[in-house]
């Protein structure tokens, strides 16, 4: 009866505060269903800017942040060596050009492997292919 009397002094019934609590609860998980859909809408938008092999293959969202990041370092590089870059590797040719000029500081190291890179550098090499083919 004490509990009672209190819960009637605080401002109404239990079952009036334990309402109040539960659509507290039910406006949170709202916004965080809404904050969870506009997070994965934006991956579904950035999925759709990162060229992959094949095309249509889905990625993680760790796989897409990483991704993502190489893509932009890759365009940076692009845009970084502009006409000189044609033979479609950018970042290749960019690391060559830091080794050259810390070669001495350095010595020998690995190149980090590009993966857009890479794929200009295959379908390169099947346009030249199929050129050569028609040719014959």
């Amino acid at each position: 009866r004490e509990s009672g009397e209190r819960l009637e002094a605080e401002g109404g019934c239990p079952d009036a505060r334990l309402s109040g609590v539960s659509k507290q609860r039910q406006a949170a998980n709202a916004r965080e269903r809404d904050r969870t859909h506009s997070v994965n809408t934006a991956f579904t938008a950035l999925r759709t800017l990162i060229p992959t092999e094949p095309a249509d293959r889905k990625l993680s969202k760790i796989e897409t942040l990483r991704l993502a990041s190489s893509y932009i370092s890759h365009l940076a590089n692009v845009l970084l060596l502009g006409e000189d870059c044609r033979d479609g590797q950018p970042c290749l040719r960019y690391q060559d050009m830091i080794l050259h000029g810390s070669a001495a500081l350095s010595g020998p190291s690995l190149r980090p492997i590009c993966t857009f890179c890479l794929s200009n550098q295959r379908k390169q090499q099947m346009d030249q292919n199929i050129k050569l083919s028609v040719n014959f």
